[in-house]
């Protein structure tokens, strides 16, 4: 633990039903800045949400079960942080020993207007790396005011109903903040821990958890300009690598996924997102992939996913040669 820093760090033990709970109650003994909670399981939002009815900083940051961050991370962070409302910076996937550094491709000072943009969705020429739709979504990786979050009674909202929790929370948080800063270095370490089985990754019910998901966003940005209109529409189409994806994870037969995809591919939301997504900026590709989900080529799209699904674990298996 970094010393010389006035912080405080909450644990939150959310239902283990090992000996969690004395490891931290110990760790707590050992150091005035831990607070220990303990709770009924509530899953990562509900974790979440009690960490910050319980934080009394002025700053929160999340930390995941299982990351970490680099060593002087904190000290890092102080020498570049200037009181914005919204600090973000880069991470590390790691692999077993091996880190894969997620560039954000921007760094600086910007108006909380287009981060809340960035994260919404990709428009123009930022759609030639899909993969950036995400990078900077997630709540780790980030400093929040505390005053911020209260003041509008910001909460994250259960894996259940929306899919994910992390886009919605910042949206609505951005919505409240005028500036933020993006730090293009990777100092949180995301642990990506390959599961014994593919079929632990599948879930059934991410379709309409995210057509949630994109109705709540909506309702934020409804009075917004047609830049976040666009956002949004790009983020519905590009949505399909991760439902795509997210079928090959299943152990339904080849015949169910395709009809799945199928499904999605004919649901009026993806329609409308794909009449409107601009294909001339995407590599060639990306292209191929966003003209057979256009087309509804559903076939084309599992086997594109389960290509895409190998390569993956392939570049990501920890028993290849480790990065220096």
């Amino acid at each position: 633990m970094q010393q010389g820093f006035d912080f405080e760090l909450i644990m939150i033990n959310d239902g283990s039903k090992d000996n969690t709970q004395q490891v931290l109650e110990n760790l707590a003994e050992k150091d005035f800045r831990i607070k220990a909670i303990n709770q009924q399981n509530q899953g990562l939002s509900g974790a979440r949400n009690t960490g910050i009815e319980n934080a009394t900083g002025d700053y929160i940051m999340f930390v995941d079960a299982d990351d970490t961050l680099e060593p002087e991370a904190l000290k890092t962070i102080a020498d570049f942080f200037q009181e914005e409302d919204l600090f973000c910076f880069s991470y590390n996937r790691v692999f077993g020993t091996k880190k894969l550094p997620r560039k954000f491709n921007i760094q600086g000072k910007f108006p909380a207007r287009f981060i809340q943009r960035r994260i919404v969705g990709l428009i123009d020429a930022e759609l030639s790396d899909p993969s950036q739709t995400d990078a900077l979504v997630t709540a780790w990786g980030k400093i929040y005011k505390t005053e911020i979050i209260r003041k509008n009674q910001i909460q994250f909202t259960d894996t259940k109903e929306i899919g994910t929790e992390d886009a919605l929370f910042n949206i609505q948080y951005l919505e409240h903040a005028l500036t933020a800063q993006v730090l293009d270095m990777p100092l949180y370490n995301y642990v990506k821990i390959n599961a014994d089985s593919l079929t632990k990754l599948h879930k059934p019910n991410l379709f309409g958890q995210w057509k949630n998901l994109y109705a709540k966003i909506s309702e934020i940005i409804m009075a917004k300009d047609a830049e976040f209109r666009k956002a949004l529409n790009n983020r519905i189409a590009l949505s399909i690598i991760g439902l795509a994806l997210n079928e090959t994870f299943s152990e339904k037969p080849f015949s169910s996924k395709r009809q799945k995809i199928s499904e999605i591919l004919h649901d009026d939301i993806y329609q409308k997102a794909y009449q409107n997504l601009e294909m001339k900026y995407f590599p060639l590709h990306w292209k191929v992939f966003f003209y057979a989900a256009k087309y509804k080529y559903a076939t084309w799209i599992l086997f594109l996913a389960s290509t895409m699904n190998f390569i993956i674990n392939r570049n990501n298996s920890p028993s290849k040669n480790q990065d220096a």
